[in-house]
């Protein structure tokens, strides 16, 4: 009896509702009046359709606001994170949802020649970022790849550093101060620009990076770790049935990743195919390195 009592209470609380994170930045998020979603809006819309029998609530907030619903292990979901093969203390992953281009450097038309002459093309990333005399700047709260943040955690030493503290439309922050001079270079997704230079012709380029050119970022849905009641792996087995049987193969899903990503990639069907449709957990993580397969494409 004693242990049929103590099994009892290891019984997980089914998932009652899931709290979906987003916050204001442009592609990944668009205004609900904007005539095409952003990058993980779709993606949002569609699972919030196919879980049945579960609440779903909508959560705009800055990304800072964002990090701390996730350590403090509320009962969350973030649509567009980089996915990664293992749990870690942030999230239990989803199968791959996306499959997004290498980071770039970002920076003016006017101001990459600079950057080229001193740093190679592709960009030798440790070698810009030790270099004092440009001026690099980014979202307080924005991170990319472990391998990206390992390069900035141990080359960006010195104080010719700007960050940008706007709880709105990040990106989009950072952007202006590039366009009006405050910084010399950032990084990003390569679509990140093309958003913006569509919206205001403002002329950011991109510049390929030497550390990761051929990596493509593979994206996925991240559920709390921290969350009572196993919700992360509960949460995760209902978005995976959804994502499998549902939204990867519609139509409607992939022409929305194909209007953001198409421009940026050589086939991005083939490539959806591969690293999505036909992702292989035991042999696929992040990031993903191409060289091969891109050296054959050529």
């Amino acid at each position: 009896m004693i242990f049929s009592l103590y099994s009892h209470t290891l019984i997980a609380k089914p998932v009652e509702e899931i709290l979906w994170l987003q916050s204001k930045t442009p592609p990944f998020h668009l205004d609900a009046d904007d005539s095409q979603s952003g990058l993980c809006d779709n993606l949002t819309e569609q699972l919030i359709s196919t879980i049945k029998g579960v609440k779903h609530t909508r959560l705009v907030l800055p990304q800072k606001r964002i990090n701390k619903y996730i350590n403090e292990g509320k009962n969350v979901c973030f649509p567009c994170a980089i996915y990664k093969h293992s749990a870690n203390k942030q999230f239990i992953y989803s199968i791959p949802t996306s499959i997004y281009p290498p980071f770039n450097i970002i920076t003016t038309a006017a101001k990459a020649p600079e950057l080229t002459t001193k740093h190679g093309i592709p960009i030798n990333l440790v070698s810009l970022l030790t270099d004092e005399s440009f001026t690099y700047g980014q979202a307080d709260a924005r991170r990319f790849s472990v391998q990206i943040n390992n390069i900035i955690e141990n080359s960006l030493t010195h104080s010719n550093v700007s960050m940008s503290w706007s709880s709105d439309n990040e990106s989009g922050v950072v952007m202006e101060r590039l366009k009006h001079g405050s910084l010399d270079y950032s990084l990003d997704y390569p679509f990140i620009t093309s958003y913006f230079n569509k919206g205001n012709q403002s002329n950011i380029v991109n510049l390929a990076i030497a550390q990761n050119k051929n990596k493509l970022v593979p994206i996925a849905v991240g559920c709390a770790t921290n969350a009572p009641n196993d919700f992360a792996s509960q949460a995760i087995k209902k978005i995976n049935h959804a994502l499998k049987n549902s939204i990867l193969v519609s139509e409607q899903y992939k022409k929305n990743q194909e209007y953001w990503l198409n421009e940026h990639f050589e086939d991005f069907n083939k490539t959806y195919s591969q690293h999505v449709l036909n992702f292989d957990s035991q042999t696929n993580d992040a990031p993903i390195n191409t060289a091969d397969q891109n050296k054959e494409q050529r």
